[in-house]
């Protein structure tokens, strides 16, 4: 991002110091995507100047890429990105943006706007990424009618899309309860499961999405191929890389999801593997974590 968040080392108390990030991250997203899209060396129509950009970064996001092509541009809107100072023509004459943060710092706002006024239609068009989620929980973690809309969402949702946004935003909050209830509410979910287990295998794991989706569908009978390619073919980068993810203190879900995928790789004899299980164990505020680490420790799976 543009923009840097306080240092989790600040001396500062634990209770406000959450807080006080929440409120920087989200009111330094909003400010920075306004002065980018409506700042004083805009044209003086700077409202099509924002729909233009609003919706490219929607166009991204729905199409999970980082430019488009003019083809699927319509014109006044490719004639308004042309003089924009945050969008870029490739070689190729594919528009995007200069930083693609943007994409998702604008389409979190967007989608936490549907949100804060009860609607979910947003929300489930399409899985939201993991940088989306955590600004749209910086917003919602000062909402409480947006929390319990995300809340009614996750258990009962139309569809397993709108579910698992709204597990991973509430999983992204930063309280604890939260965290169990996001936890809980995907592991009894198996379609919603597999979306957030198929979302963490590919970021963690750097994988394709279509065989990140292969591995999550196969933990549920500990067959996974974990062929994972150029480079990262074996059992033991992958249960480093996630016994890494939990240490993320910034997705609960993403922490048990993990502990799902090294349930079906990590080496009971890894002795560093184990360590970092139990330091995980020790640093863990959520009870649903804490079980689910201790059945890798046994060997077992947290499903």
């Amino acid at each position: 991002m543009w923009f840097a968040l306080p240092s989790a080392s600040e001396e500062v108390d634990e209770k406000e110091g959450t807080v006080n990030r929440r409120q920087f991250f989200s009111s330094t997203a909003a400010t920075a995507a306004n002065r980018l899209l409506c700042g004083p060396s805009m044209p003086g129509q700077s409202i099509g100047d924002h729909e233009a950009v609003d919706w490219l970064a929607w166009q991204l996001w729905q199409n999970r890429k980082d430019e488009l092509d003019p083809s699927r541009i319509p014109q006044p809107i490719a004639y308004r990105l042309n003089t924009h100072p945050h969008v870029l023509r490739t070689a190729d004459g594919a528009y995007r943006f200069t930083d693609p943060a943007l994409t998702d710092v604008l389409v979190a706002h967007r989608v936490f706007g549907d949100i804060a006024q009860g609607s979910g239609h947003l929300l489930a068009t399409a899985q939201t990424s993991h940088a989306t989620d955590l600004t749209i929980s910086a917003l919602a973690a000062e909402n409480e009618q947006a929390r319990r809309g995300l809340t009614a969402w996750m258990r009962s949702g139309a569809t397993a899309v709108l579910r698992v946004n709204s597990a991973g935003i509430l999983a992204k909050v930063g309280a604890a309860d939260l965290g169990d209830a996001a936890i809980s509410a995907i592991r009894s979910d198996q379609d919603a499961r597999h979306l957030y287990v198929t979302a963490v295998a590919s970021r963690v794991l750097e994988l394709p999405w279509g065989q990140a989706a292969d591995l999550s569908g196969a933990t549920n009978t500990q067959a996974a191929d974990w062929t994972l390619g150029e480079g990262h073919d074996t059992k033991t980068w992958a249960s480093r890389r996630l016994a890494d993810e939990l240490a993320n203190n910034r997705d609960a879900a993403a922490r048990w999801c993990s502990a799902v995928l090294l349930a079906n790789c990590v080496d009971a004899e890894d002795m560093r593997m184990r360590s970092a299980l139990m330091l995980a164990v020790r640093n863990e505020p959520c009870r649903e974590n804490l079980r689910a680490y201790a059945a890798v420790l046994a060997g077992a799976t947290p499903l």
